[in-house]
Order: structure tokens, then sequence, then C-alpha cells
């Protein structure tokens, strides 16, 4: 989510980041704007009945011991309760929209992002190596694996229905090869701490790495009372190991590498078409 103090100073500079991203959001920016200068007039107003109501209340007991009738008072603060109960209720109401309006909101490209729209304006940045030439016409994994017998998509289908697969023999342990590769390059080369994560996460933990609200048709979400989610990406709980906490910039960088499955149902054309 977007700082809003960050939006309220620089909302031109967010405006003109979001449309190089092809999102209009003045609409939303003004909204915001709004829900922002309410808030900032509730606040104070709030916290200004509560302090009267806070000396109201010493000024009645101070009466009672006096013997003084204090009646007048004690009405004046009631009234001054239902306000604030008015009052919060309204502020509750002003923080939740705010809050669903940042949420809605993608990050801002940094300056140095070229401008495009389509592949054809990308920036090549770097090449590593050179592009593999064959001289035999190359198959692609999902004709190759089942003709090897490593890969079977039918009998997934029986299981599980379409888009899932199942490894065989080499093909499994090319998989799990493949997993430890990756871990011991990054634990033993780069500095990177391994991790095994729980594979569902709250809702507060796919909120704070922006999978939540915009992608929750695309999660899979555990029935019951338990508001829980099957992790889309390792990046998920990583990410959340440090949320809501303050790191001493000496400890940094943390570096942190996992492999876990990846529930997601990838609704539309991506990832159901590029196999």
């Amino acid at each position: 989510m977007l700082d809003p103090a960050y939006v309220r100073e620089h909302q031109e500079e967010v405006k003109r980041g979001l449309q190089n991203r092809g999102w209009n959001v003045e609409g939303e920016l003004e909204q915001l704007a709004t829900l922002e200068n309410r808030r900032r007039r509730l606040i104070p107003e709030l916290e200004g009945l509560k302090r009267d109501q806070n000396a109201a209340g010493d000024e009645v007991a101070r009466a009672k011991r006096q013997g003084k009738d204090a009646s007048a008072i004690f009405d004046a603060n009631r009234q001054r309760a239902q306000q604030i109960r008015q009052l919060g209720i309204e502020l509750d109401q002003v923080e939740q929209q705010r809050t669903k309006l940042l949420m809605s909101l993608p990050n801002v490209p940094h300056s140095s992002v070229p401008l495009g729209k389509s592949e054809a304006d990308n920036v090549v940045v770097r090449t590593w190596g050179e592009p593999k030439t064959f001289d035999f016409e190359p198959q692609a994994h999902w004709d190759l694996g089942p003709a090897l017998g490593i890969l079977d998509f039918e009998r997934a289908t029986k299981m599980s229905g379409a888009r899932f697969a199942v490894l065989f023999g080499a093909g499994a342990r090319l998989s799990r090869a493949l997993t430890d590769f990756m871990l011991d390059l990054h634990t033993r080369e780069h500095g990177y701490l391994e991790v095994v994560p729980p594979y569902l996460v709250n809702r507060a933990s796919l909120e704070a790495t922006g999978q939540l609200p915009k992608f929750e048709a695309e999660l899979f979400k555990i029935a019951g009372e338990w508001d829980l989610f099957l992790i889309p990406t390792a990046e998920v709980p990583l990410t959340n190991l440090h949320r809501n906490e303050i790191l001493n910039g000496d400890v940094l960088p943390l570096k942190y590498t996992a492999c876990t499955p990846c529930f997601r149902s990838e609704a539309g054309s991506y990832g159901k078409d590029v196999r």
C-alpha cells in the first residue's frame, strides 16, 4: 500500500507515474484527497471532545465531593458521549474507505523505468550467453515429456482436471534436482538463508504483499471459519517474516530463499495458454 502521506504530498507525481503504467486514477486521487481532508478534521474534533469529556468527568466528581448539583454537567457530558460515538463511527467509515482506495492503487514506477506501450518498446539492459542453436527441430516439453514417459497430462486430468501434470521417474528426479540446485546455489554461494515457510497465510499477509484485494479471485481460500489462503508464491511468507517490524540498517540486506508449491488459479490467459 502506498504511504498516505506520500500520496497527499506528491499527488501529481503519483498521478503521472500511474498514468505511465496505464492507470487513470484521477478520480480515485480526488476521492482520496476528500477522505484525507475529512479524516484530518475528524481526528482533532474527536480528540477535543474526549478531552472535554474527561475534564467534565473530573468536574462532576469535584461537585459531588462538595455536595453541589452536577446534573447539568452530567447531562452535557452524556450528549458529548453521543457525539463522540457518532464521530467515531464516521471516522471508522472514512478510515475504511481511505484504506480500500489506497490498497487499490498500484506502486508508482521509478523514474528510470522506460515508457512503452508494447514489448517493442522494451529496453535491453544486459544479455548473458548466446542463444542456443540446434541442428534439429527441438520439441516443446509438453511433447517431449509424454514421449519419454516422464510427464503425464492425461492421468493428472483424471485426478485433478485440466492444467495439471504428473512427473514420473527421471522427470520427478529432475524436478527434485532443480530444486536442490537452486537452494544450494543461493545458500552456499550467495549467502541466502533457506526457509521452509507455512503454506497457509492470513489475509493481512496477502494484503501486505499486494495480492489482496485485487487478486483474491485467483487465490485458493480455505473453507470454514479460518480466514486463511494457500500461498500463491513463496515470496508471500518470506516477505511477511518481518512485517510490522523495524529493522536496524546494519542487519540489511536480509536474504531468504525457499521453494514451495504455488497455489493460484491464474484466471485468464496468463499461465493457462503459456505452458
